[in-house]
Parts: C-alpha cells; sequence; structure tokens
C-alpha cells in the first residue's frame, strides 16, 4: 500500500500546483470572481473534509470521539453562507482555519491508524487557495508578475523531482515517512510562490 500511496502523492502534488496556477490565472485575468471562486473552493474541501470522516467514522474504535466533532465543526464552518465582503471573507477564513486547526491539534493528540495523508495534502491546498482568493478581495485586481512566474515553473520542476524520486524508490521500500520532509519542502516553495504574487 505505502508505493501506491507515494506514487499518488507525487502525482497530487503536481496536480495541487497547476490548479494553484489556474486559480491565480482565472482570478488575474478578471474570469473569475473571487466570490464564486471562494465558495468553490470551500464545496471542493468540504466534499474532501466528508470523505475523510466517513473514512475516520469505519474505524470508529481506533479515533477519539473529539476527533470527530472537530470533523463536524470544520464541515460546518465550510458550508457558512456566500462571502460577498471582504469583511464576510475574512470572518468565514478565520472561522474556517481555526476550525481546521483545531481539528489537527485534535487528531496530533491521539494515536490513529487512518491514513491520514491525503487529507493533509487537502488542507495545505486549500488553505494556499484561501492564500491567493485574500489576494483578490484584499486589492480587487492583481497581476501575475514574472517573479511568480519563474518561482512556478521552479516550483513545477522540484514537484517533478520528487515525483521522479518517489518512481525510483518504490520498489526499494521506500515509506512515506521517507519522503514527508521533502513534501513538506514542496508545500513551502509553494506558498513561495503565491507569495511572490504580492
Amino acid at each position: 500500500m505505502e508505493p501506491s500511496i507515494l506514487n499518488r502523492i507525487g502525482v497530487k502534488l503536481l496536480q495541487a500546483q497547476q490548479e494553484l496556477d489556474e486559480l491565480t490565472v482565472q482570478l488575474a485575468l478578471g474570469k473569475a470572481e473571487a466570490h464564486d471562486k471562494f465558495e468553490e473552493v470551500k464545496l471542493e474541501f468540504r466534499m474532501k473534509v466528508a470523505e475523510f470522516r466517513n473514512q475516520v467514522r469505519e474505524m470508529r474504535d481506533m479515533i477519539k470521539p473529539e476527533v470527530l466533532q472537530k470533523l463536524d465543526e470544520l464541515e460546518l464552518k465550510l458550508a457558512l453562507g456566500r462571502a460577498e465582503s471582504k469583511e464576510v471573507y475574512q470572518e468565514q477564513k478565520q472561522k474556517i482555519k481555526l476550525a481546521l486547526a483545531n481539528l489537527e491539534h485534535e487528531w496530533n493528540q491521539g494515536i490513529h491508524k487512518v491514513d491520514t495523508d491525503f487529507f493533509i495534502h487537502e488542507a495545505e491546498k486549500f488553505r494556499l487557495k484561501l492564500d491567493i482568493l485574500r489576494l483578490r478581495f484584499e486589492l480587487k485586481a492583481f497581476q501575475v508578475k514574472d517573479s511568480y512566474r519563474s518561482t512556478t515553473i521552479n516550483v513545477k520542476r522540484e514537484l517533478e523531482k520528487i515525483a521522479t524520486r518517489v518512481q525510483q524508490k518504490l520498489h526499494m521500500g521506500t515509506r512515506y515517512a521517507d519522503f514527508k520532509d521533502e513534501l513538506s519542502l514542496a508545500y513551502e516553495h509553494l506558498k513561495k510562490a503565491v507569495h511572490e504574487l504580492v
């Protein structure tokens, strides 16, 4: 199971980078409204949370009840009404981020045998999308600078290197834990790219 998990995570990283690029370009060119995209991003993540909650509920005997409660709270925050203004967006964003942090804190307090790698990936991608949307809500318009393009090209190369290393080491008994630091670094590169937008 580990090799297929590693393989899928490598693919997911490349997909995340592509999704972030698409969102950035859509918002920068005015092809999408920030409040519409925010609703779309919330719905997408809410579906991932529901999927994870279902996975966790199947293993109820290994999960603290508080974790299920925090999952429900996060799902509720993601279902908040439409954010038509910057203020409402900020308020919802803070509530969602707090609920996500509370869930992660509660999860880290226990010993669980449920695979959280994909949920962690989805949570990181969601946070990056919120950062991009924040720019659109605050600035009303922003441009995709050359530094952003250059950084995203470098990020894509780094992600491809990680995916290649994963492929090469699959047969050598490499585990996800062996790549955890590299995956964290990949998300740091993605965050750097997002910050190049300002």
